[in-house]
């Protein structure tokens, strides 16, 4: 498959004056301003090569405090559940049984709705624990 046939290639425009201007490449700032609006649960799993964090390590499980539930997300398959939180992205609500995916989703829609903070705990860039205030 070529370059332009991939269906994440950007158009490429330049803004004159208010006006759109075909063949010239968007500017970085609006690129990443774009991409954090559309993005998805998936790419959060292609941002753990990107970089070192504290909840990458194994057994390393780090609180993320006094943030809110933006987005939920889930499929029609076994243990797969997403939470938008503020300022982490898209997680994963770790899937270790059933039932702790259906109580985790359950909080984290209460806190959507009610826009509650929230506490998690992520380790593997997982939620395991979350308390919804």
């Amino acid at each position: 498959m070529s370059k332009e046939n991939k269906p994440f290639a950007q158009p490429q425009v330049e803004v004159i004056e208010g006006s759109v201007k075909p063949g010239a490449m968007p500017s970085q700032a609006n690129y990443q301003a774009d991409t954090l609006l559309s993005s998805t649960p998936m790419d959060s799993l292609k941002e753990l090569g990107a970089g070192n964090r504290a909840e990458d390590g194994f057994g390393a499980g780090v609180w993320h405090n006094n943030k809110k539930v933006s987005g939920i997300w889930t499929k029609a398959e076994t243990r797969n559940s997403w939470l938008a939180l503020t300022d982490l992205g898209w997680k994963k609500i770790y899937s270790g049984s059933d039932s702790a995916v259906v109580a985790m989703e359950m909080l984290g829609a209460q806190a959507l709705e009610k826009q509650s903070p929230v506490n998690v705990l992520i380790e593997n860039d997982q939620i395991i624990e979350i308390y919804v205030w």
